[in-house]
């Protein structure tokens, strides 16, 4: 687990997902971030990273999108339904 302490800048700075893919030993295009803010999407963005963006930290689908998101969800339930069959697929392989 990796958090804002593990790390000198918190997002919109890529620090915490650079740090995490680092200590996991997890190359870049096999991650895939799922956030709640604007700030998780430019995050991901800057760290070279796609980001599922869900609607449970109070902003909007539009605010996601705009921000980058490649997918955004009304919330974690949704995504797990389409687990297989959303952006989340090719990551897994189907």
């Amino acid at each position: 687990m990796t958090g804002a302490d593990d790390v000198a800048a918190s997002k919109p700075a890529p620090d915490v997902f650079l740090e995490a893919l680092d200590s996991a030993g997890v190359c870049p295009d096999r991650a895939l971030v799922v956030g709640d803010s604007v700030w998780d999407v430019e995050a991901a963005r800057a760290a070279g990273l796609g980001c599922i963006g869900v609607e449970t930290g109070g902003f909007s689908r539009h605010e996601l999108a705009e921000a980058g998101a490649v997918h955004v969800y009304r919330d974690a339930d949704a995504m797990r339904a389409q687990l297989l069959t959303g952006p989340v697929s090719a990551l897994l392989g189907h």
